[in-house]
């Protein structure tokens, strides 16, 4: 049937059912315990192979000149890559999930179960090994992880589940930033003309993406929580924090596209004048932090 949860009656951990089950006792998660372990446990891992297979796959000169901090930053990249692939293919299905678009706020199907555990999962694995090297990475990338896997977690609820492809999608823009954090890291590997058009679509996606359709959709949440908002099931601190949450993410990400947008600006600018550069865009210059040497 249409909207199932494919992976429901196939992912089964022992003694889960026994001794973990009947104490998760929050909305839906009772049913996709089994996919949120596995979940975590598959993007623990690939964080764990990266170390074996990446150092084979890369130069031994280049590998060798990273510093520490960048190779654990690539092991993150690279699990980051396979992820947002993932999500991207899983949620699809759910843009035209009738049950969802008949009530967008409390709505549940299966599938969007399982796109739930997908994401906390993920999330889940990101805020603890975000505390694990929090001296490597700071403070803001575990708070980071915590926000973004309590959101995805309050999907279970049931809540919002509609709105889970929405805001997924700000994913979209995810392949083309790993791939220039590995060309700034490993200079050489990619082509200058490929590393351009990257950066050009990376520019493109995430003024569209994480600009005009998360603004415009932020706006139709806050909407539907005012009309929902005297269902006796409706969390209004969960409500709170997703809006706030969103609204702050919102704003961050324009500011993050001006800095782009000089960056890009100037760029051209150079290419006029005959100087060979190229967009120097990677995550930290997004988040408006200065790179490290």
């Amino acid at each position: 049937m249409p909207y199932e949860d494919p992976l429901l009656d196939i992912i089964r951990f022992p003694l889960v059912d026994q001794y973990v089950a009947p104490y998760v006792k929050f909305g839906t998660l009772q049913t996709h315990i089994h996919e949120l372990i596995f979940f975590y446990l598959f993007y623990t891992g690939i964080f764990f192979a990266s170390h074996i297979i990446s150092p084979l796959l890369v130069s031994a000169k280049k590998w060798d000149a990273l510093k520490s901090k960048d190779k654990t930053y690539f092991h993150v990249h690279v699990v980051s890559m396979i992820q947002c692939l993932i999500i991207l293919v899983l949620i699809t299905p759910m843009f035209n999930d009738p049950v969802l678009k008949q009530d967008r706020i409390f709505g549940y199907t299966p599938y969007g179960g399982l796109i739930a555990s997908a994401a906390s999962g993920y999330f889940l694995w990101d805020a603890i090994n975000a505390f694990y090297f929090i001296r490597k990475f700071g403070i803001g990338f575990a708070v980071h992880g915590v926000i973004s896997f309590f959101v995805s977690f309050i999907a279970y609820n049931p809540f919002i589940l509609f709105y889970a492809p929405v805001f997924l999608l700000f994913e979209i823009s995810t392949p083309f930033l790993n791939i220039r954090w590995f060309d700034l890291k490993l200079p050489g590997v990619f082509s200058e003309k490929f590393v351009l058009i990257n950066n050009i679509i990376l520019i493109i996606l995430f003024f569209v993406v994480r600009i005009c359709w998360g603004w415009y959709w932020i706006f139709q949440l806050a909407w539907d929580f005012w009309l929902t908002h005297t269902d006796p099931r409706f969390p209004y601190l969960f409500a709170a924090v997703i809006l706030t949450g969103n609204f702050v993410l919102d704003i961050l990400n324009v500011y993050w596209f001006s800095l782009m947008a000089k960056i890009a600006i100037k760029t051209i600018q150079n290419m006029m004048k005959g100087q060979k550069t190229g967009l120097q865009i990677d995550e930290e210059t997004i988040k408006g932090k200065k790179k490290e040497d």
